[in-house]
């Protein structure tokens, strides 16, 4: 009902539903779910039934302006000592996470008949579940998947398991077993952080509100001007992460004063999960063949139980677990996005890096498999 042109309408609907989420969190059940969970569920349904649409110029706005912001604003107080010891941690995980999922693509491809594109369909959904969706549209290219009439369906499996994926992690991410199984070192995640409600009601003033809105603004500006010129548009997320917890280690006394970033972060948060949801297309995954749909869940299953069954012999904490595997299967704003809704100030630079590394080793990773399976690149 609303159009995709209608601006204001469509981001009064977005925080209306943002509203509604954060306030389910609150209840006994909500803090089971998450407001994330609710967020996407919403928008999916919204989306679905046709209360919005399904993509709109605000959106663009929204994945290309709030979300490197909200970024800047949450490593506003990064510590980068707890940076690099816990991005270490992270990227084991994420090398587990991407063997784990290529596993499960080779195991797909061999237990499926997918037909005459096995090999390519299995080489597109490694890729973007190693890197992210840049790596689905680079190595749909290179294996010429790209003129198949099955990329639509593939493209939307992988848009609406992709979602379902984030709101499973969501999910168990909340778990107090899970907690319980992978309690080593997790109280390093929180980092120097209060609870963003407790400081919104005591000390937050204008002033220092506007000062850590301002100097986020800045480095936002700076990493993108400096990405442009280098021609590493797709690494701005990179440079942002880097000259950020530069700021913040360098001027830490300054920032320390500062209060309030981390809820204007998570209202843009909000925002993002509500687009993710909103995109998601169930009609098209519906149309696709069942055996597509299979080796997605099999690459998700796959990555899953290696991912764990390591990170149990590993000793990595369920918060390094859950980054780590978001960072794989989903790229580096999703993951960067639920550390900062969990409040884990000190994966929020290592779910991005981490991200980042996939975009570099997903086209290779799906490629190989694609060679690998008998696929020809000539």
């Amino acid at each position: 009902m609303i159009e995709s042109g209608d601006v204001f309408g469509l981001l009064a609907a977005l925080l209306c539903l943002s509203a509604v989420a954060a306030a389910l969190e609150t209840t006994p059940v909500g803090r089971r779910i998450s407001g994330v969970g609710f967020v996407l569920v919403g928008a999916l349904a919204a989306s679905h039934f046709g209360v919005i649409p399904r993509s709109a110029p605000l959106y663009d706005a929204i994945w290309t302006y709030l979300v490197p912001f909200a970024i800047a604003l949450f490593l506003l107080k990064a510590d980068l000592v707890k940076v690099f010891v816990e991005g270490g941690r992270v990227l084991i995980g994420f090398a587990i996470g991407g063997v784990g999922a290529a596993a499960g693509a080779l195991l797909g491809a061999l237990l499926l008949d997918l037909g005459p594109n096995e090999p390519a369909i299995a080489a597109v959904f490694s890729a973007t579940y190693i890197g992210g969706s840049l790596n689905f549209v680079a190595v749909a290219e290179a294996v010429r998947f790209d003129q198949s009439s099955e990329l639509a369906a593939a493209l939307a499996i992988d848009n609406i398991l992709g979602t379902g994926f984030i709101i499973f992690i969501n999910l168990i991410a909340g778990w107090a077993l899970l907690q319980r199984l992978y309690p080593w070192r997790s109280e390093s995640v929180w980092g120097a952080a209060d609870s963003p409600g407790g400081e919104i009601g005591t000390s937050v003033t204008l002033p220092n509100l506007l000062s850590a809105i301002a100097v986020a603004s800045v480095v936002v500006a700076v990493s993108g001007f400096a990405a442009a010129r280098l021609g590493l548009d797709r690494y701005t997320l990179l440079f942002i992460t880097v000259l950020m917890t530069a700021v913040a280690t360098v001027g830490r006394t300054f920032v320390a004063r500062l209060r309030g970033e981390d809820m204007i972060a998570m209202i843009f948060m909000y925002l993002f999960f509500a687009i993710i949801g909103a995109g998601a297309d169930i009609g098209g995954m519906l149309s696709a063949a069942p055996e597509m749909f299979m080796i997605v869940l099999m690459i998700f299953a796959a990555h899953l139980v290696v991912l764990f069954a390591a990170g149990a012999v590993l000793k990595l904490n369920y918060a390094e677990l859950i980054v780590a595997s978001l960072a794989c299967i989903t790229g580096p704003p999703v993951a960067a996005a639920i550390a900062i809704l969990m409040k884990w100030r000190n994966l929020v630079a290592p779910g991005i890096l981490t991200g980042i590394l996939g975009y570099v080793v997903g086209n290779f990773a799906g490629v190989g498999i694609f060679k690998l399976l008998g696929g020809s690149l000539q």
